[in-house]
């Protein structure tokens, strides 16, 4: 019986291809724009036919004309006493905010999908790329590597890429015009190793120039605060003073210098503004003037955490957990953004009168009001993972 089954299985799997290949192009794409992504990546693995159809331009063209785009969210997650990290997925259905029946479809948990069992299990960087995402760098065993590992968004399968030419730890790393750009994060700096890019074509590792003047900083200060502007790659040392490199000219500049010293991470570029996450739940924005004078994101406070929660009905939330939510002890784990031009945050929740804690997930337009404020307004908000006290350094 069993090897009848399996007969069976594979003649229908081999029709089933023959059936797709003898579709006109125009069809098939018509076809296969209608899977979600998680079925295009198993179809991906069925044939080197099947794989070039689901990574086609053609694809992603006609799922884009069709309104048959997805949004995923992907999350590497470091939870001690485990070796390596966790990568999972969310996928992100848009409710609104007055649709509380649509809402309620969208509370959905990450996924887990393959992890690297060799990945460095802190101080690495991540950048995307096309359809995939780079890890950069990090520590093993308290000692930088300068390992890179790619992860493939369509199939969820993991490869090495060529090494970097230097052991980094936490550099800054970026794209421009499909290259990465690398600086910092290594231990001794000379000429050979203050900065390289990746070119993803030639799948080659080339260094950077030093730059020429004295005070841009070249030392091992420099991490991952980084962040693309106009085709410029802008980097910050601890001093909080920023520099950029001009990919197409092949020279370096200095930024812009922070008006306060301060504990800002995840910097992220929507509009011309600069956006990054603050100390306890603040998001904080700025223009790139001569001086980085970074405001708060006002309509972000704890009310409006328990306006959102109550409208959406996405749990019983009172108020202790609202300010907890927004207010813990390091703020948001992860500050990022999407297509959209909205702020995505993951955050830790603390749930009152219990042990338990939770990894958190929003989505938070933006709006420019008289008076030049930055607003942002809570488009949805909703637990996505169960995590344990041990929990940190969320990445996404």
């Amino acid at each position: 019986m069993s090897n009848e089954v399996t007969r069976h299985n594979k003649r229908s799997k081999k029709e089933a291809s023959l059936s797709l290949s003898l579709l006109p192009l125009d069809l098939s794409l018509n076809c296969l724009s209608r899977l979600s992504r998680l079925d295009s990546a198993a179809l991906s693995l069925t044939s080197k036919s099947h794989r070039s159809l689901v990574v086609s331009p053609e694809l992603f063209r006609t799922r884009e004309l069709m309104g048959c785009t997805e949004e995923y969210y992907y999350v590497c997650l470091s939870i001690p006493p485990a070796p390596t990290p966790r990568w999972l997925i969310l996928r992100r259905r848009g409710p609104t905010l007055d649709d509380a029946a649509v809402n309620k479809s969208v509370n959905q948990r990450l996924r887990p999908i393959p992890s690297h069992p060799y990945q460095p299990p802190e101080s690495s960087s991540f950048v995307k790329l096309d359809l995939g995402i780079y890890v950069i760098g990090g520590l093993i065993d308290g000692n930088p590597t300068s390992s890179v590992l790619f992860l493939d968004c369509l199939s969820h399968t993991w490869s090495r890429i060529r090494s970097m030419r230097v052991a980094r730890a936490s550099p800054a790393a970026n794209v421009v015009d499909g290259k990465i750009y690398v600086f910092g994060g290594c231990e001794e700096v000379d000429s050979s190793n203050w900065a390289e890019v990746f070119d993803p074509k030639t799948q080659t590792w080339d260094t950077l120039p030093m730059p020429e003047d004295p005070e841009i900083p070249k030392n091992t200060s420099v991490i991952d605060k980084s962040v693309v502007m106009e085709g410029k790659v802008y980097a910050v040392d601890e001093k909080e003073q920023s520099f950029y490199y001009l990919p197409r000219e092949g020279i370096w500049r200095r930024g812009n210098q922070d008006s306060q010293r301060g504990n800002r991470k995840d910097w992220c570029a929507i509009g011309n503004l600069l956006y990054c996450c603050g100390t306890r739940g603040k998001i904080l924005w700025c223009e790139p003037a001569d001086e980085l004078d970074w405001k708060e994101v006002k309509g972000l406070d704890v009310v409006q955490w328990c306006v959102f929660a109550l409208k959406a009905n996405n749990c019983a939330m009172d108020e202790t957990l609202a300010w907890k939510l927004h207010m813990t002890e390091d703020g948001f784990s992860r500050l990022s953004s999407n297509s959209r031009g909205n702020l995505v945050v993951f955050l830790r929740v603390h749930i009152p009168r219990t042990e338990r804690l939770e990894l958190w997930c929003a989505e938070i337009s933006l709006e420019r009001r008289e008076g030049g404020d930055i607003w942002g307004i809570i488009e949805w908000a909703d637990a996505v993972s169960k995590l344990n006290r041990f929990s940190y350094n969320v990445k996404v």
